[in-house]
């Protein structure tokens, strides 16, 4: 499948413009972290967690803020979501804060796409998915940005 190489859980990205604040490179790490950390699904209908960040700019912005678009492929195998970041959330943020900001969002989707699945009357071992996911994002809010471009500081 498309997703083979992208380990459980993937981070995808559409920019509405030149800036983010780092919001494109700093999902790169917190993918790194699920992919290490993220064994399975824990749950035998889907494969994969697909997101898809849409971060506002100047040429286009996606308003309001919100995760929508929940969409599953049974014949995939996947379940993803949109994370709508407009311009005006993520602006006046600076790294370190947009990581926490980015932490929280990939968690709440993750709950979104669980509650579609459980909706869909499909078994899903929630806790260890989050016990796995929590521990990614731990080890990611320790990371300290100094700004953009830079990555983590060691």
């Amino acid at each position: 499948m498309w997703y083979e190489s992208l380990g459980i859980i993937s981070i995808g990205g559409q920019s509405g413009g030149p800036r983010d604040n780092g919001i494109g490179n700093i999902k790169i790490d917190l993918w790194y972290l699920l992919l290490k950390h993220c064994t399975s699904t824990h749950c035998a209908a889907v494969d994969h967690f697909a997101l898809a960040l849409r971060v506002g700019g100047q040429f286009a912005d996606w308003s309001p803020e919100r995760i929508h678009r929940v969409r599953r492929s049974r014949k995939e195998r996947y379940i993803g979501c949109d994370i709508d970041i407009p311009l005006a959330v993520w602006q006046p943020q600076t790294t370190d804060q947009l990581k926490e900001y980015l932490a929280q969002k990939v968690r709440e989707s993750i709950e979104v796409l669980v509650a579609r699945l459980k909706k869909d009357k499909e078994s899903i071992d929630a806790e260890s998915l989050f016990r796995e996911v929590d521990t990614a994002i731990k080890l990611f809010l320790a990371y300290r940005y100094t700004g953009y471009p830079e990555g983590p500081a060691a």
